[in-house]
């Protein structure tokens, strides 16, 4: 790698609907603002390669950035949202007993998931805004930093995080903004 490489994790906005009540729920009113308001934090950053989960909410927050850049919007379903195999109905009580472990307690499926999604970031080879999800920023940011935990910080809607591919690996350049999430 000749130079570093910026990569921007970005949860999407507020989705019109509970994790635990739509498989792919759109964004909201409130998360299309969101998603809008966020164009002004890449006003002065030149057009970056822009990836998205394949959920819809991800996919709608991207589109107001690509669409002021005029940059194409791909498709990465390795930052797709946490795999869950159980019922919808039982879905948050799962997700809840997932927030609360550490990589250690947690089965292989969800290693293999983080696995992949760290193999997308580090092959990166140019500064890159990726779309994605609240586990999935978590997921990213704890194999970044060592943290065992899988839930390491709690990213707000359209949030920034930020990681540095160098030479010497992946390190955390810095957090977004961090709020008290109950809509996952």
């Amino acid at each position: 790698m000749g130079h570093d490489i910026d990569i921007q994790l970005i949860r999407h906005g507020e989705a019109a609907a509970r994790w635990d009540t739509a498989r792919d729920p759109p964004l909201s009113e409130q998360g299309r603002g969101q998603a809008e308001t966020l164009v002004a934090s890449f006003a002065h950053t030149a057009p970056r390669c822009i990836l998205t989960s394949p959920l819809l909410r991800a996919q709608e927050t991207a589109h107001p950035l690509a669409q002021s850049w005029h940059a194409p919007v791909n498709i990465a379903d390795d930052v797709r949202e946490l795999p869950s195999s159980v019922p919808l109905a039982e879905r948050a009580a799962w997700l809840a007993g997932v927030m609360r472990s550490e990589w250690s307690q947690v089965d292989h499926t969800l290693h293999q998931w983080r696995e992949r999604a760290w193999e997308l970031i580090t092959s990166c080879q140019q500064d890159t805004v990726i779309f994605t999800h609240f586990m999935v920023i978590n997921a990213l940011v704890g194999r970044a930093t060592g943290d065992p935990r899988l839930v390491c910080f709690e990213p707000d809607y359209c949030s920034i995080t930020r990681l540095r591919l160098t030479a010497q690996g992946c390190e955390l350049v810095s957090l977004g903004k961090a709020r008290t999430t109950l809509v996952l």
